[in-house]
Parts: C-alpha cells; sequence; structure tokens
C-alpha cells in the first residue's frame, strides 16, 4: 500500500478486524444544510485531490474489557427536522425521489468487473446521525478486499475545504473499519452538520464508476435526564442508553469498543449485528452475525 500525506493535512484512519467522488453520484444534504444551499461537495473534493493521502494503521482497544452489552438494545431515532440522508450509490448515482418521500438512500454496485460484487456502507442511520462528543469516530464496512483506491472525506456545511481528506492506492482492507477524528485534531461544533463520504475509486478519470455511501453526523447536548443516565452507567450498559436515546454514533463507537476489548465475545457481536439491521445495513449485520 503506497501512502502520502501532504503538510497541510492531518488524516490517518484506523483500521479494527471487526472492520469523493463526483456531484451526480451523492445527493447532498435536504434538512437543514439546504435551506442555505447545497454543500459544493465537487468543488470540496477537487480541492481535496491536493490534500494528501491519508495512514491506514491498526489500533489498540480503546476501552477495558466489560462483561457483556444489552441484549435488548433498541436505536430510537430522534427525526424531529430531520431528512433521511444516508446513501449507498454505485455506477449510476444518486437519482433524487420523484414522489416527495424523505428517504435518500440508494443501494447499487459498482460496473467494474473487479469490486461488482463489493457492498460499502458506511455505519449510519437513514436520518441524521447524532453524537454528544467533539471528537467522535465514524464507522463503514466493506464486504471484500478491492482492487481499487480508497477514499474518505468529510465535509463541513458552508466550507469547501474538507476537514478530514483520505486516499489510499488500495482498498485491500475489508470489513469493519474506523477514523477516529481525535486522530485529525478535528472538532465538531454543537449544531453543525458535517457530511462524510467513502468511495472506492475504480476509474480515477471516469468517477461514476465509483462505489459510494455517505452519511451525515450532528453533534448535540444530551438532553438533562440522558446526561444522569450516563454518568451513572457501567460501560457496558451505555450502548443502550445512547441507542435508546436516539444517539447513533456513540451507540455504535461504545459498542465497537467492547468488541475491540473482546473480539471472542458473540453476544456482544451479536448485540451489533442486531443494532445495524434495525436501521437497514443487512450487509454489514450478515457480516456481523456470521462472526
Amino acid at each position: 500500500m503506497t501512502i502520502k500525506v501532504e503538510p497541510d493535512t492531518t488524516v490517518a484512519v484506523g483500521i479494527f478486524p471487526v472492520s469523493p467522488t463526483n456531484q451526480s453520484q451523492i445527493s447532498l444534504m435536504k434538512n437543514p444544510i439546504h435551506r442555505a444551499g447545497r454543500m459544493p461537495l465537487l468543488l470540496a473534493l477537487q480541492l481535496a485531490g491536493h490534500f494528501g493521502i491519508g495512514q491506514l494503521s491498526a489500533q489498540p482497544a480503546a476501552t477495558q474489557p466489560v462483561a457483556s452489552a444489552a441484549s435488548s438494545l433498541k436505536f430510537r431515532p430522534q427525526t424531529t427536522g430531520m431528512a433521511s440522508v444516508r446513501v449507498t450509490g454505485g455506477s449510476r448515482g444518486f437519482r433524487p425521489p420523484t414522489t416527495g418521500a424523505e428517504t435518500v438512500r440508494v443501494t447499487g454496485g459498482s460496473r467494474g468487473t473487479d469490486i461488482a460484487t463489493i457492498t460499502l456502507d458506511v455505519l449510519a442511520p437513514d436520518d441524521i446521525g447524532l453524537t454528544t462528543q467533539e471528537q467522535p469516530s465514524l464507522f463503514w464496512y466493506q464486504s471484500q478486499p478491492a482492487d481499487a483506491k480508497f477514499e474518505l472525506t468529510l465535509l463541513q456545511e458552508k466550507q469547501i475545504k474538507p476537514l478530514v481528506q483520505v486516499k489510499v492506492d488500495r482498498a485491500s482492507k475489508a470489513g469493519f473499519q474506523r477514523l477516529k477524528l481525535s486522530e485529525h485534531g478535528v472538532k465538531l461544533s454543537p449544531g453543525v452538520e458535517y457530511q462524510w463520504v467513502v468511495a472506492l475509486v475504480t476509474d480515477p478519470e471516469n468517477r461514476s464508476t465509483d462505489l459510494v455511501a455517505s452519511g451525515v453526523i450532528k453533534r448535540v447536548e444530551p438532553a438533562t435526564d440522558v446526561k444522569q443516565k450516563i454518568s451513572q452507567a457501567a460501560p457496558a450498559s451505555l450502548p443502550s442508553i445512547y441507542a435508546d436515546a436516539g444517539i447513533w454514533y456513540d451507540a455504535i463507537a461504545t459498542l465497537s469498543d467492547q468488541i475491540e476489548a473482546q473480539p471472542e465475545n458473540k453476544t456482544l457481536r451479536e448485540t451489533r449485528a442486531d443494532l445495524l439491521q434495525q436501521v437497514g445495513l443487512k450487509a454489514a449485520a450478515q457480516a456481523e452475525a456470521a462472526k
């Protein structure tokens, strides 16, 4: 794997063993960013191409081992004022719905011969995913290695320059993968929406063949009762508390931390598979359940 880093860019992706593209492929967020105009994703990605290539490296477990996770974890999304924004796409790109429905997620595959059967998904809900963390983690799933370049970009609304932009010469890592914003010095501002995009680039001269997935993350202040629950909870209970409060990114992160600490714990993996299934990430859920 060939890795390059430009001086102005702080980019690094941590991958743990559980595991942009042209404008025609991704529909940018509808609410509330779209009230201020579409984020100039294509321009941002064109500029991002000059920022450098990220580094992929293994990361140690983030938390101390815990006994188990709750078996009845339920994700209850906060849907008020939110539009469905997660996109999984392929060579045909995103096509906005014509019926007025809010769901914009598209599932597809690339026509490239080497990655025609690969699934690439961001681990995010259909709606805007929430976090309470200033420096959360982003997770995605790639079903198998690909003979293609990999790109990850994090964009802030109304900003052209990406906060994080990663390029890797060959997407040889499969499974569940993780980017920790704390390793980049990137901090999310409360109430601001950020779009993040992962892509397998089969033909740099024809980006319409990219395999693409995209999600949106927003930092929020938890309700008082949720804060109290978090402060008093044992580590094993945190995923359930966050999921019940609709705080997706913190739920998946705390659960994944436990899996990193106990990779052989079948209960934890089954819990994460169920969580992924609840938001329609079927391929990722099946891969986790099969371990």
